[in-house]
């Protein structure tokens, strides 16, 4: 049996630009709209801290990536489906299945560019995106409204200055009740000596102060010497807000930062907690580009395609692009909580997507 010859590369070019063209205005317009959104969101403060100038227009322009970066499924499926409407108003979808060409023919141009988008997605997450999204936060929270940082995130701890020394914290969980994990407090004295060196397992938040957990202290001689004192809890002066500043949000590492900040808390007998979900969301979200033209694809095809008006595609898009982050919102508030598995709470909406699609996809008839 002879089998026909796929598609050329001419058709090839034609389907991945019209899928290209309504993609990139769809991204254009979510992204504009997301950024009008923040902008009246955070009206008041920019107003209150003088914040209309320059120095505002750079904290959007730094906060661009990581808005790309999330939009870029939904644009991929608003862009495939508003493609589709395109080629059924123009009546060549028609053409191409009259001359014989399958619908998984039509689909394959298409899903090689939403690989490629999705490739792009987790290089551009891993490299422009912490390093912007650092910078837009720092410049918000400390350059707009002068607030004070009063510690940095280094060697894979939380470091703040005090009064009369130095506070190390190896996790900070700031859901309700806040947590502060591998505390290590060193006291300094008036010629910045080391007196004592105060160190417990955990503490908690109980809206006043902080409640430590197997808290002891270590003193430091004036020749050296170290001797261990009874268990006796100490003062943490910082309230929460002063370790959301510090503590560095998930989208604000790389993949490799995150492993080791992991792994390093695994060494030490503490919990990752919900860091291994957001590693496992890095590698899930970005695929989520090529899941979303895979379901497009399927929905414009057979068997509900026939004529979808550009108006109803962008609709369709909104409501399954949203329903999407809904999925994966639950599902990862149940992986944070250890309700769910890490890789189920990273994956789950990713698997019902894609099964959705192909299911769709292999009940329609070739016409």
């Amino acid at each position: 049996m002879n089998l026909r010859p796929r598609l050329s590369p001419t058709v090839d070019r034609f389907l991945m630009m019209r899928f290209m063209e309504p993609f990139v205005f769809s991204l254009g317009a979510f992204t504009a709209v997301y950024v009008l959104g923040d902008f009246f969101d955070r009206f008041d403060e920019l107003v209150q801290y003088h914040g209309l100038n320059w120095l505002g227009i750079e904290y959007f322009l730094l906060k661009l990536p990581l808005i790309v970066s999330q939009l870029l499924p939904i644009a991929c499926l608003v862009g495939v489906l508003l493609a589709f409407a395109l080629l059924n108003r123009s009546g060549e979808v028609l053409a191409f299945q009259g001359l014989g060409i399958s619908r998984l023919e039509m689909a394959a141009p298409m899903l090689a560019v939403a690989l490629l988008i999705s490739l792009f997605d987790f290089g551009f997450s891993e490299t422009v995106v912490p390093i912007t999204t650092r910078q837009a936060r720092y410049l918000y929270t400390v350059q707009i409204k002068k607030g004070i940082q009063k510690g940095v995130f280094a060697f894979h701890r939380l470091w703040l200055r005090s009064r009369d020394g130095f506070l190390s914290v190896e996790r900070f969980d700031g859901r309700p009740p806040p947590r502060l994990y591998g505390i290590t407090f060193l006291h300094l004295g008036p010629d910045h000596n080391l007196i004592d060196v105060h160190k417990a397992d955990s503490a908690t938040w109980d809206g006043r102060q902080w409640r430590e957990i197997n808290a002891h202290i270590l003193h430091i001689g004036a020749d050296g010497s170290a001797s261990a004192l009874a268990e006796a809890s100490f003062p943490i002066e910082f309230r929460p807000g002063d370790f959301i500043l510090v503590r560095q949000d998930p989208e604000e590492f790389s993949l490799s930062e995150l492993n080791h900040y992991i792994h390093s808390l695994k060494r030490k007998g503490l919990a990752p907690g919900s860091y291994v979900v957001d590693r496992d969301l890095k590698f899930a979200t970005p695929l989520a580009c090529l899941i979303m033209v895979a379901l497009g694809v399927a929905l414009s095809l057979d068997p509900l395609p026939r004529h979808l008006s550009l108006g109803r595609s962008f609709g369709l898009g909104l409501v399954i692009g949203f329903g999407y982050w809904v999925v994966l919102g639950f599902t990862s508030s149940f992986g944070h909580s250890g309700v769910l598995p890490a890789w189920v709470a990273a994956w789950l909406p990713n698997a019902v997507f894609a099964t959705l699609a192909i299911s769709i996809f292999l009940l329609g008839e070739e016409r």
